[in-house]
């Protein structure tokens, strides 16, 4: 159980630095191989380079294409090696929608190794009035 909670902590701790706008991409350079395994990280996301590059790429385009890009972690679920988080994304003033993404990691020796993730986007006018968080 403990590793569990160690996981999940390691997992949020990634996301929250990866996504503050407030921190430049050298920051997060320096600070993300706390929580992830740079020679092993694997990317399942189709639409990112695979590897710590290729996350370091989405998040040089962030930096350079959307002010005030954040991340609000609103759960975290996890199992054995695996960590799930439920995350509400927002894209600053150039883009306002709001996107609400699963972000799927399995972790090794504490470190993220491999990503899956699953994004849809908030729409102005639901069907229902459940929320997506």
């Amino acid at each position: 159980m403990k590793n569990i909670e160690a996981n999940k902590v390691a997992a949020r701790a990634l996301l929250e630095v990866a996504f503050d706008s407030a921190k430049s991409v050298d920051e997060k350079r320096a600070l993300l191989p706390r929580y992830l395994n740079e020679q092993k990280y694997i990317q399942h996301c189709p639409s990112m380079g695979d590897g710590f590059e290729g996350l370091m790429a989405l998040l040089t385009n962030l930096a350079n294409d959307f002010d005030g890009y954040s991340i609000d972690v609103k759960r975290l679920v996890a199992e054995g090696d695996y960590v799930v988080a439920h995350c509400l994304y927002r894209f600053g003033r150039m883009n306002p929608k709001e996107k609400v993404i699963f972000e799927l990691f399995r972790v090794e020796d504490g470190k993220m190794v491999e990503h899956w993730d699953a994004i849809q986007d908030v729409p102005a006018e639901p069907l229902n009035s459940n929320g997506m968080i």
